[in-house]
């Protein structure tokens, strides 16, 4: 198997506390996309959905500087490994931005996604443009559902199989995150 080093972390990263969400690069997309492992990925990095979304954000021209605020990015931890990938699925449309997350399973139940989650939709209502956050999740996926009502999302009816989560302003977030 080959194995990359990632590349110089870009300037538009967004720091937490214990994460770092940086846009993803050419060689770490190329990398999702063919399945080539980097050296900086953990172990059980990626799964199944982080090479589809790696997939659609390519495909939508969600990545690298054409992406601009709104495309994808790698979830690293503080020593640079790779957990997860979050992004939005495109910029603003009637000023809404839908976010996508995953995190890999040997970090599940860590709060890393939420830690994520909170930040990426505090840097979204912060852009021009953006009036609210939208998520979706499957029903049976519990993990993910109280993921966002703990980021302060709140439920609202949906169109399609998917449940539908809204987070329209700051207040909403949790205090005290980063």
């Amino acid at each position: 198997m080959t194995t990359l080093s990632h590349e110089q972390t870009p300037a538009s990263s967004l720091l937490t506390e214990r994460l770092e969400l940086a846009e993803m690069t050419a060689a770490e997309v190329d990398a999702l996309i063919v399945g080539v492992r980097c050296t900086d990925w953990a172990a059980d990095f990626p799964q199944g959905v982080d090479e589809d979304a790696a997939q659609q954000y390519f495909q939508s021209g969600l990545l690298g500087p054409r992406a601009g605020t709104f495309g994808a990015r790698m979830m690293r931890e503080r020593d640079g490994t790779v957990i997860g990938t979050i992004g939005f699925l495109g910029p603003p449309v009637d000023g809404a931005v839908e976010v996508s997350y995953n995190v890999a399973p040997s970090r599940q139940g860590l709060g890393y996604a939420t830690e994520a989650v909170i930040a990426l939709s505090r840097f979204a209502l912060a852009q021009p443009g953006v009036d609210c956050v939208t998520a979706y999740t499957d029903e049976t996926n519990e993990a993910s559902v109280s993921l966002l009502l703990t980021a302060g999302f709140m439920p609202v009816e949906s169109s399609g199989p998917e449940l539908a989560f809204v987070l329209h302003s700051e207040a909403q977030l949790p205090d005290g995150e980063d």
